[in-house]
């Protein structure tokens, strides 16, 4: 026979628990689907979680199966060349406006400079 420690206080005599408080039933979830993959299957998904930038497997299987429109994000060179874009149409920007002040006969060169530039960017970026 168990005989109960009776220095120990419950939380639960004095109706409060300790921990994160429940969920209201609407947002629970209750239902548990078991799914098997082999390791190869299992580094594909691993790689698919961490492409779409979600912290846990569950919920990405969640949101493939209940909305398969996942877009993943931007890999690394993406976003360098992102990145690059962004600076050059700001130098561009700059640049037209200079066209604009001392005309277009003395800019001609660094305009096709950056031209040139972004039609190099555009065609990595459409390679990818």
């Amino acid at each position: 026979m168990n005989i109960k420690n009776t220095t120990r206080k419950s939380n639960l005599k004095c109706g409060s628990r300790n921990g994160r408080p429940s969920l209201p039933e609407s947002e629970r979830q209750s239902i548990v689907r078991h799914t098997r993959y082999n390791e190869a299957e299992n580094a594909v998904l691993l790689d698919n979680v961490k492409r779409a930038g979600l912290s846990n497997v569950s919920e990405y299987i969640r949101r493939v199966t209940l909305n398969p429109k996942i877009v993943p994000r931007m890999s690394e060179t993406e976003m360098t060349i992102a990145r690059y874009l962004c600076g050059m149409s700001n130098n561009f920007n700059q640049l037209v406006r200079l066209c604009h002040q001392r005309g277009l006969d003395t800019m001609t060169r660094d305009v096709q400079f950056y031209l040139n530039k972004f039609r190099e960017l555009f065609s990595k970026l459409n390679s990818d």
